[in-house]
């Protein structure tokens, strides 16, 4: 999904039979997807040119090649995982070629996929065309590329505000800015004798798998906390802190943390704030007027139809912390694939538009779903835990993110398997999109009593349902939920 596009992001997985066939390696669905998000699987055009660079290149059937998303990346794997791998190049394609029993093969895919390090499915098409492997390219409508780069950040810059063009660093992936921005200030911050990095609240599982792996466990998780303990922690550990991170609000669980009140004791520690605003996005949150850096995977709303790969680094102009880091970040984050900026470019004229259209469907959904027996309880920004933290920080009351999760009075398949929507991973596509979000994003938890335990201690219901809203007429919406609660 997108249905017929071949840099689609997205892929259905109608049941919950299917999702779990899909974590356990199942051949009877593994062997039917042929694509889907492309940090987990590999887009087509990209296994189709790895194909053909390996017989063209005489790779020997023991090794495994992995496509990367630049010759820059060799450097870095090298840097976190080790020597111990060959480095290819075809047509300006980079690849690692690695014996399939070597010790460091598991390494470094975790790495590429979450430091979002895989290339362009546009790359790869390009790639095919020029070596005559398919006689012509998607058709899809893409900005011209002298104006592309500019007008992307151009808009960016004026959505956050806090900004410039020049403070907006576009990357391959969300999970590259994110990971960019990580790097940047472990790097810059450990020269200071700052190594902790402190996550508030639950994030999206790549994000968390970053600042675990990577700082080497010098991290500190903290659930939404009140803001009195926040700042004695703070207080007692600010030497070692190297910055606090939050999703605002956070995924699955649609959650605003207290901004305001965070950015007011960081600030006055010293310490770099960093907030992903992917859910929030600019146009329904204020973020730079609070954080020092913001990070957008712009794959989802800005994109809005789930057929690119792209995140963003934004950096408030007036934080000197920020500004600090700029160039380290620049030099660290993977440039994306001018096709993609060109796709994305156009897509993102309509994205503010899109947020306002997405938010009249939200409250209206809710409003019906709130009416619901059969629904045991909604987290959305606006709920008892979040009303007052959003409408801190938020442009305009009446305007709010088009995620919402929900928790039924049965279990989640009796109503996933049964629902007319489109159903898989991602999210702020145009078309809205239910996801079972612990069973896809940490179905590893779900096997163990430890992993339950620790989904119960953060508030997380393991059956819920993450529903990103769309463009479609409320009211028929509204209808696809009637038929299954009704």
């Amino acid at each position: 999904m997108p249905l017929n596009n071949p840099h689609a992001v997205s892929v259905s997985l109608p049941s919950i039979a299917d999702v779990i066939g899909y974590e356990e390696n199942d051949p009877k669905v593994k062997d039917k997807i042929e694509s889907a998000y492309p940090r987990f699987i590999t887009n087509r055009f990209v296994a189709k040119a790895a194909i053909h660079i390996a017989k063209q290149q005489g790779i020997d059937s023991n090794r495994e090649l992995i496509p990367v998303s630049s010759e820059g990346v060799f450097d870095l794997i090298e840097q976190y995982i080790g020597k111990g791998f060959d480095k290819i190049t075809s047509s300006g394609f980079p690849l690692i070629s690695i014996k399939k029993d070597s010790p460091l093969l598991l390494g470094i895919k975790y790495l590429i996929q979450h430091a979002g390090l895989i290339p362009s499915s546009r790359q790869a098409e390009d790639y095919l065309l020029k070596n005559k492997l398919i006689d012509h390219e998607f058709e899809e409508e893409l900005a011209p590329a002298k104006q592309a780069v500019a007008s992307t950040k151009q808009i960016l810059s004026k959505a956050y505000g806090y900004s410039t063009p020049d403070d907006v660093i576009l990357c391959s992936a969300g999970m590259n800015a994110i990971f960019s921005v990580f790097q940047a200030l472990k790097k810059t911050q450990a020269v200071k004798g700052r190594n902790k990095f402190i996550q508030i609240g639950w994030l999206y599982s790549d994000s968390m798998s970053i600042i675990k792996k990577y700082s080497k466990d010098s991290f500190q998780y903290l659930t939404i906390p009140d803001m009195d303990e926040f700042e004695k922690y703070v207080h007692e550990h600010n030497s070692e802190i190297t910055s606090v991170f939050l999703e605002v609000p956070n995924n699955p669980v649609v959650r605003c943390a207290d901004l305001p009140r965070i950015a007011e004791i960081t600030k006055k520690y010293n310490i770099i704030l960093a907030v992903d605003s992917t859910i929030g996005t600019p146009y329904n949150i204020e973020v730079l007027k609070y954080a020092d850096i913001a990070v957008e995977s712009l794959t989802k709303f800005a994109c809005g139809n789930g057929d690119i790969l792209m995140g963003a680094v934004i950096l408030n102009k007036n934080s000197e912390k920020a500004q600090s880091i700029k160039n380290e970040i620049k030099n660290i984050a993977q440039t994306p694939y001018i096709k993609d900026v060109r796709r994305l470019a156009f897509e993102i004229e309509s994205y503010e538009e899109r947020v306002k259209k997405v938010s009249k469907n939200t409250f209206a959904l809710v409003d019906y779903l709130k009416s619901s027996n059969k629904v045991k309880s909604i987290n959305w920004v606006l709920d008892d835990f979040s009303r007052d933290n959003y409408l801190k920080i938020c442009k305009n009351n009446k305007s709010v993110p088009g995620i919402i999760s929900l928790v039924f009075d049965k279990k989640l398949h009796n109503y996933y398997d049964n629902i007319k929507l489109s159903k898989g991973p991602s999210l702020g596509t145009s078309f809205t999109l239910a996801m079972p979000y612990i069973y896809l994003a940490h179905y590893d938890l779900l096997k163990s009593a430890n992993g339950k335990s620790l989904l119960d201690e953060c508030g997380i219901d393991s059956e819920l349902l993450r529903v990103s809203i769309g463009l479609e007429p409320a009211k028929n919406l509204i209808n696809v939920f009637k038929e299954v609660l009704e």
